[in-house]
């Protein structure tokens, strides 16, 4: 279960790893990720750090030789190497765009998270709260909430199972194929997975891993995450997708039995004339 001990949030909080909680909340280009009692931290990506706590309730960290050069990491991390550690970010910042894997989908994963969560302005409607959320069958680049407007405290809101699409991906033509997999998998498991959503988000939103107005968050903490898998959605986020080409097959989707539940949003930084907005002239 993507959760931590209360041992390790509150080290995180405000114990000896509240520099790692305070650099991030400080650095739009890091996100920090809940897992099963380890926390992983991203860069364009690519895991900078993995922080496991240990049976002896020590963290032991682990980052991928690739990204040390001559920089050493201790077995357990305390309170003096967590300060050298975090002393060694930018460097380790350098090696990753050096050495690190370069993707796209998965740096626009991380572009995605910023917009959405660490914006104050964007005030958008969905959060995201994971990315690569593995079930038994399957795992998704994004999870999160849509939070409907008017925004409101209490409100029940659907759980959002995300997929990224970048450019031409040979993927994008099954991707109905893909959408009908994970939803015949995860059909028996709804409940816990918006149970576990849930208690991660509120997790994070401790760590203040989202950016926005105290007011906002207060009612963020207040949101039901629907265990009804007829209120989940399943967004498919197409990236610098051409929209000259016939890969997506948007019929097949909507063939879809729980096609009502997909939402397709198109989003990236590649230009087309199709996606100008002409605006028509008030001259005589």
């Amino acid at each position: 279960m993507h959760i931590l001990s209360d041992t390790f949030l509150a080290s995180l909080q405000s114990g000896f790893l509240r520099g790692i909680t305070e650099t991030v909340r400080a650095d739009p280009d890091l996100t920090l990720e809940i897992r099963d009692n380890y926390i992983n931290l991203y860069f364009k990506g690519n895991s900078l750090l993995k922080l496991t706590e240990t049976k002896s309730l020590g963290y032991r960290p682990e980052i991928h030789q690739k990204y040390l050069a001559e920089i050493q990491i201790p077995a357990e991390f305390s309170q003096e190497t967590v300060a050298r550690f975090l002393c060694d970010i930018p460097f380790l910042k350098q090696n990753i765009v050096r050495h690190g894997k370069r993707s796209a989908e998965i740096e626009y994963e991380q572009m995605i998270i910023r917009a959405n969560n660490l914006e104050p302005r964007n005030t958008a409607e969905y959060l995201i709260v994971d990315r690569q959320y593995t079930t038994a069958d399957g795992r998704f680049d994004l999870t999160g909430i849509f939070w409907k407007k008017p925004h409101k405290k209490g409100q029940t809101v659907p759980v959002c199972l995300m997929e990224i699409k970048y450019a031409l991906n040979n993927d994008i033509q099954e991707v109905h194929e893909q959408l009908a997999g994970y939803y015949e998998s995860i059909k028996p498991q709804a409940a816990a997975i918006a149970a576990e959503m849930q208690a991660l988000f509120h997790q994070k939103l401790e760590l203040g891993l989202y950016r926005m107005p105290q007011y906002r968050v207060d009612a963020l903490k207040t949101l039901i995450f629907s265990p009804d898998i007829a209120q989940f959605q399943f967004v498919v986020i197409f990236v610098d997708y051409n929209p000259n080409s016939s890969k997506l097959n948007v019929q097949k989707l909507s063939e879809l039995p729980f096609a009502s539940q997909i939402r397709i949003f198109h989003t990236g930084f590649a230009m087309w004339q199709q996606n100008v907005q002409p605006l028509p002239s008030n001259r005589p």
